[in-house]
C-alpha cells in the first residue's frame, strides 16, 4: 500500500512542477515590471528633490553675498566716520578698498542673478549705487564729508535683495519639504508592495523546496559525486592555508607598498603564469599608478584616471571575456588583451584602487574563474592591510605635522631640538635657533579676516621650506611665530642664513582671492648652543629675548642673543 502511494506522489510531481514553473514565469515578470517601474519613479523623485536642493543652495549662496556686502558697506560707513573725526587717509583708503571689493562682489551677484529678471534688475541697480559710492569714494580726500546718502540707497538696494531672495528661499523650502513628503510616501508604499511580492514568492518557493526535498532524499549520492566533495574539501583546505599564509605576510608589512608587492607575489603564486599589477590612487586622489607588478603587462597604462576602470564603475570584480563582456576598459596604452579581470581595492569605505590580472591563455583564464572566490578573499586581505597602512602612515603624520602650514608642529620641535643637542653635543659642534615672528600679524586678520591671516602663514612657511637646507627642521612654534633649527652651523654662517630668509619674506607678495594682503616681514631672534645657552629652556629663552629685541628695535631685522659676541645687525626698511 505504500509502495503505491510512494510510486502515485513520484507521478504527481511533474504535474505539479508543470503548474509551479509557469507560476514563477509570470511572478518573475511581475517582478521585473515592478522594479522598473519604481526605478523610474525613484529617478524622477530624485532628480526633483536634486532641482530643489540645488536652488536652495542657489538661495543660500545669494544670501551670503548679500549678507557680505552689508558687512562691507558698514566698513565703509564705519571708515568714512574715522575719517571725518581724524583726518587720517588709512581709513579713507579702508573705505576705497572695501568699496572695490563691493563692486567686485556685484559683479558675482549679477552672474548668480542672471536666472531671475526681477532679481537681476535689482542687482543691477544695486551696481548703479555702488558705482556711485565708489565714484565719491574716489573724491572724497579732504572733503571729509560721509556719503550717508549713497549708503542709505545701497543699503535700501540689498534690503530689497535680500527679501526677494530670503522668499525664494522659503518658498524652495516648502518644494523640497514636499519632495522629501512624497519621497517618502512613495518609498514606504513601494516597500509594502515588495514585501507582499517577495513573501508570495517566497511562500511559493518554500513550498516547491519542501516538496523537492522530500523526492531529492530518495535518491542516493553517487559515488562521483562523493569524489567531487572530497577533492572540493580538499581544495578549500589549501586554500585556506594560503590565505593564512599570506594573512600572516601581510600583517609583517610596515608600509602600503610592501603590502602591495606581498600581494603581487601570492597572486602570482596563485595563477602561475599570469600578468598583473597594482594600481593604486595617488596622493592627489586624481591618478592612479602603477606600483607593483608581476608578468610584465605591457599594455597597462602606468598613470590613468578612476573612471578608466569598469572594475571601479561597477565596485565589483570585472571580467572581460570574448562573447560574455565586449566592452574595455580604457586604462591600456596598446592592444588590451582578450581576458583580463579588475578587482576593486576598498576598505574602510574608500576606494585605494584596483588589482589587475592578465591571463595569456583560455586555461589560464578558466583557472582563475574557478578560483575567482580565493582570488576576491585575498584582494579583500590586501584592501584592509594596505588602507590600515595607509591609516596609520596618516594619523602618524598628523601627529607630528601642523595642519595649517604642513610644517612640523611644537611637539616635534621639542623632540627633534633634544636630538639635536645631544648629537651636537657628541660631536662638538654648534647649533643655532631662530625664532621667527610675523610682523603685524594682526594687521592681517583685522583688516582682510582670519582667512587672509590663515593664507599669509601658509606663504611663509612655504618660503620657508624653499629657504633651507635638507637638514634643517622648520617647526610652527605656535600663532603666527615660527622655529627654525640649525645643525652644524657658526653663529655668523646662523646670521646669515636668517637675514637670507628674512630677505626671502620681504620679497613675498600674498594675495587673497586676488587682492593683494600688502607687505610681509619678519623679526627674528638668533640663538646659539653650546654656548651661550647650555639647555633647551635657556635656547628657547634666550632666542625669544633677542626677538624681542628685534621688535623693540622696529621690526624686520634679526637679533642675536645677548649673551653672544658682538655682531653687526643688518637691518631693513
Amino acid at each position: 500500500m505504500s509502495e503505491n502511494l510512494s510510486i502515485e506522489n513520484i507521478l504527481r510531481a511533474p504535474m505539479r512542477v508543470g503548474r509551479v514553473i509557469p507560476l514563477l514565469i509570470l511572478s518573475a515578470i511581475g517582478a521585473v515590471v515592478f522594479t522598473c517601474t519604481v526605478a523610474v519613479v525613484e529617478y524622477e523623485n530624485n532628480q526633483h528633490m536634486a532641482d530643489v536642493k540645488g536652488w536652495l543652495e542657489h538661495s543660500h549662496n545669494v544670501l551670503n553675498v548679500i549678507q557680505t556686502q552689508g558687512q562691507r558697506l558698514d566698513r565703509v560707513g564705519s571708515s568714512m566716520q574715522l575719517y571725518k573725526l581724524t583726518g587720517d587717509d588709512r581709513y579713507l583708503g579702508n573705505a576705497q578698498t572695501s568699496a572695490a571689493a563691493m563692486r567686485v562682489s556685484v559683479e558675482n551677484l549679477e552672474t548668480l542673478l542672471r536666472d531671475n529678471p526681477s532679481q537681476s534688475q535689482n542687482a543691477k541697480e544695486l551696481d548703479t549705487h555702488v558705482d556711485t559710492l565708489a565714484h565719491v569714494l574716489e573724491n572724497a580726500k579732504g572733503s571729509k564729508e560721509v556719503p550717508d546718502r549713497e549708503i542709505r540707497s545701497i543699503r535700501s538696494a540689498l534690503s530689497v535683495l535680500q527679501n526677494d531672495e530670503r522668499a525664494l528661499l522659503n518658498q524652495r523650502g516648502d518644494d523640497t519639504q514636499r519632495a522629501m513628503t512624497r519621497s517618502l510616501v512613495l518609498g514606504i508604499v513601494f516597500l509594502g508592495l515588495s514585501l507582499v511580492v517577495v513573501v508570495a514568492l517566497f511562500i511559493v518557493l518554500i513550498r516547491d523546496a519542501l516538496r523537492r526535498r522530500a523526492f531529492e532524499e530518495e535518491i542516493s549520492i553517487s559515488n562521483d559525486n562523493l569524489e567531487k566533495t572530497v577533492e572540493k574539501l580538499k581544495r578549500r583546505s589549501a586554500d585556506s592555508v594560503f590565505l593564512k599564509s599570506s594573512r600572516d605576510e601581510l600583517q609583517l608589512c610596515v608600509t602600503s607598498l610592501e603590502a602591495q608587492k606581498c600581494t603581487a607575489r601570492h597572486l602570482q603564486e596563485l595563477l602561475p603564469g599570469s600578468r598583473g599589477a597594482t594600481v593604486i590612487l595617488n596622493n592627489s586622489h586624481t591618478l592612479m599608478e602603477i606600483l607593483s607588478t608581476w608578468g610584465e603587462p605591457t599594455a597597462l597604462s602606468d598613470g590613468c584616471a578612476l573612471e578608466t576602470c569598469c572594475g571601479l564603475r561597477t565596485g565589483r570584480a570585472r571580467w572581460r571575456k570574448p562573447g560574455e563582456s565586449e566592452i574595455h576598459c580604457s586604462h591600456f596604452v596598446d592592444t588590451p588583451p582578450d581576458n583580463y579581470l579588475c578587482i576593486p581595492l576598498a576598505a574602510q569605505g574608500e576606494t585605494i584602487g584596483f588589482t589587475y590580472l592578465e591571463f595569456p591563455t583560455e586555461e589560464i583564464a578558466q583557472w582563475a574563474c574557478d578560483r575567482l572566490v580565493l582570488i576576491e578573499e585575498m584582494v579583500d586581505l590586501a584592501s584592509m592591510t594596505i588602507a590600515a597602512l595607509n591609516l596609520r602612515a596618516k594619523l602618524e603624520s598628523q601627529s607630528i605635522r601642523d595642519v595649517l602650514t604642513g610644517l612640523f608642529n611644537r611637539r616635534f620641535m621639542e623632540v627633534a631640538l633634544e636630538r639635536e643637542l645631544h648629537r651636537a653635543t657628541r660631536r662638538g659642534s654648534s647649533l643655532a635657533v631662530l625664532l621667527l615672528d610675523v610682523d603685524h600679524f594682526k594687521n592681517f586678520n583685522d583688516t582682510f579676516g582670519h582667512e587672509a591671516g590663515d593664507v599669509v602663514l601658509r606663504e611663509v612657511g612655504s618660503s620657508f621650506l624653499q629657504a633651507v637646507r635638507t637638514e634643517d627642521i622648520v617647526c610652527r612654534y605656535g600663532g603666527e611665530e615660527f622655529v627654525i633649527i640649525l645643525p652644524e652651523i657658526t653663529v655668523e654662517m646662523a646670521f646669515v642664513r636668517a637675514e637670507a630668509i628674512r630677505e626671502q619674506i620681504s620679497r613675498l607678495r600674498v594675495h587673497l582671492k586676488g587682492q593683494p594682503l600688502g607687505h610681509v616681514s619678519l623679526s627674528i631672534g638668533l640663538a646659539m648652543y653650546p654656548h651661550p645657552a647650555s639647555s633647551i629652556t635657556e635656547l628657547l629663552r634666550m632666542a625669544d629675548h633677542a626677538l624681542y629685541d628685534a621688535k623693540r628695535a622696529g621690526r624686520n631685522r634679526t637679533a642675536i642673543a645677548a649673551e653672544t659676541p658682538a655682531l653687526s645687525l643688518k637691518n631693513e626698511h
